[in-house]
């Protein structure tokens, strides 16, 4: 009972408009700490090398703004989106099922955001390990960001579909009186 409470309030319109404001601030907020061309939780499937090439290529106070950038906007912005796709996946499948997706997401996002802190942290010795869990993460992440895509566009067309059809289905009686 709680569970659908909770995904009827996530759909309504205003509260999915206040989540997507809120998750394009924060993706603007995000470019000004964190270099697209750097950032680890942007890359896919990326080596131990490439981790400490990327942080390497980063000075003490980009490191530190990495850093912050992680803990102060990364992790809220998780909570921000894991919502409102939530809400749009309810709203679109009308299945609790397919919200465990963005889930996934946080949960993988979580994890890659801990292990990249603790890499930054420990810069410049290198903890190959913890690269490469990292970058398990991260794919695992983008991977099931996809999934999550392909889920909202499958969804908005059968969302689509399943209005004609209401539509459809009302105007048939209106008909029958001509």
């Amino acid at each position: 009972m709680v569970s659908k409470t909770i995904f009827s309030s996530l759909e309504r319109r205003p509260i999915l408009i206040s989540l997507t404001v809120l998750f394009f601030g924060f993706n603007f907020l995000l470019k000004h700490f964190i270099s697209a061309e750097y950032a680890l939780d942007l890359k896919f499937a990326y080596s131990v090398d490439q981790a400490y090439q990327a942080i390497g290529s980063l000075s003490k106070s980009e490191l530190n703004m990495y850093q912050f950038g992680i803990w102060a906007l990364d992790f809220p912005y998780m909570v921000v989106y894991g919502l409102l796709a939530t809400g749009l996946l309810f709203k679109l499948w009308r299945n609790k099922k397919v919200v465990f997706v963005p889930l996934f997401i946080v949960l993988f996002d979580a994890l890659e955001n801990i292990l990249i802190s603790q890499l930054l942290e420990n810069f410049p010795e290198r903890h190959e390990d913890l690269a490469i869990f990292a970058s398990v993460f991260t794919t695992f992440k983008w991977v099931s960001v996809s999934f999550l895509i392909l889920l909202l566009l499958w969804g908005i067309t059968k969302f689509y579909k399943r209005e004609k059809l209401e539509h459809t289905k009302s105007l048939k009686p209106e008909m029958k009186n001509y």
